[in-house]
């Protein structure tokens, strides 16, 4: 998930990116900025990933700031701690614990030190949750849309508290295909080998959206058809195969109250009554300063997963984008060269007809948006 920060201000602030609004940034929320926000739940059954931040000025550009050099933890209620190591990729920072296989009877607190400033979690009691039954889609021809969504219950109807988050991955193809590669130091067409196609590519992603529900008000413990990520016909992710896996997790009362609110926050324009940032308190505080507000909320469970993947031509809605073409022929000769220097690529080339056509490279090359690299686990064997 993004930096939780930056989905709280963005909408306090009365979303000026949604119009040509003047901002107004009342003292309560320029208060907020440089705060530390601390993301991430104490997992029995995976590692547990942690993310320490700054939250940052309404102006500033959407980023996480990520801190460094932080010692993080695990402790639990007699006080046996698990120790984080800092990793990196790009410019994430992620503090990972080994907490696989911790007592499920005990309660545990997250602890973080950044220099002299000592911050921890309430300690909370580790929640099973129950299996997920199915993940499924449905399309809505009109709309041109692909809504996913999640169906599970508890028999022992004690969960009433979810929230979901997920990763996903999705093979694509570009428009045109192509065996042919234009060389602009010797001026000519060279032939590329499959296994170096620009045909098929993949990309992936984690969902960003705050994804909870509650059971408390029916009389079962049973969550039908929620809604978990959609997608428009244009979508990339539905151009050839989609993959999600789903990780459920069951949480307390207090956490969902807590991830309420910030949704709301994050999905209306809050009004006179609209909770205020003051009011968005997680169980995150400073050893060192009582005063000083920290922004997150831990949680710890034992998480279930499930993985679904859907073909384009089951959810059939993906249209192809436009994409420029140019001949050149003997009746409209074009130097390739020339054609090259605009950044078009070459997809077919007839040498005795001095006949080739040219399309806008994202037409041909997967890799503007994605890689050739494929995950481990992908169903299929394409290069």
């Amino acid at each position: 998930m993004k930096n939780i920060y930056i989905g709280i201000v963005l909408t306090i602030s009365l979303i000026v990116a949604k119009g040509c609004i003047t901002p107004f940034e009342p003292e309560e929320i320029k208060a907020i900025d440089n705060m530390i926000v601390i993301e991430g739940n104490i997992l029995q059954n995976d590692l547990t990933r942690v993310m320490v931040s700054r939250s940052l000025a309404l102006n500033s550009e959407n980023v996480i700031d990520y801190i460094s050099k932080a010692t993080v933890w695990v402790e639990n209620q007699n006080g046996v701690k698990y120790m984080g190591y800092e990793t990196k990729q790009g410019k994430k920072i992620e503090y990972q614990i080994n907490t696989i296989g911790i007592n499920p009877a005990l309660k545990y607190k997250l602890c973080v030190n950044i220099g002299s400033k000592k911050y921890e979690s309430d300690l909370v009691p580790v929640l099973t949750s129950p299996p997920i039954d199915s993940i499924g889609f449905t399309t809505n021809p009109s709309k041109k849309s692909v809504t996913f969504y999640v169906n599970t219950h508890d028999p022992e109807n004690k969960t009433k508290y979810y929230k979901w988050n997920y990763k996903e991955d999705w093979e694509f193809k570009s428009e045109y295909m192509t065996l042919l590669e234009y060389d602009p130091n010797t001026k000519s067409v060279k032939d590329i080998l499959w296994e170096k196609n620009k045909y098929h590519c993949w990309n992936s992603g984690v969902s960003t959206s705050i994804l909870i529900a509650t059971t408390s008000n029916l009389n079962q413990d049973v969550v039908y058809q929620k809604e978990i990520a959609s997608m428009g016909s244009s979508n990339l992710r539905i151009n050839y195969l989609y993959s999600m896996e789903l990780i459920q997790m069951a949480i307390t009362k207090e956490a969902y109250n807590y991830w309420e609110n910030i949704r709301k926050n994050s999905d209306k324009i809050g009004g006179i009554f609209a909770p205020q940032p003051s009011e968005i308190k997680g169980n995150l505080r400073c050893i060192n300063n009582s005063e000083e507000k920290v922004l997150g909320y831990i949680s710890a469970g034992i998480v279930s997963k499930k993985r679904i993947f859907a073909k384009a031509e089951d959810i059939n809605i993906y249209e192809s984008p436009s994409c420029q073409s140019i001949l050149s022929s003997p009746e409209n000769p074009i130097p390739m060269e020339s054609l090259f220097a605009t950044g078009l690529e070459i997809v077919y080339y007839s040498e005795p007809e001095n006949t080739s056509l040219w399309v806008e490279k994202k037409c041909v090359d997967c890799r503007v948006f994605g890689t050739k690299i494929k995950p481990w686990f992908w169903p299929n064997d394409h290069i």
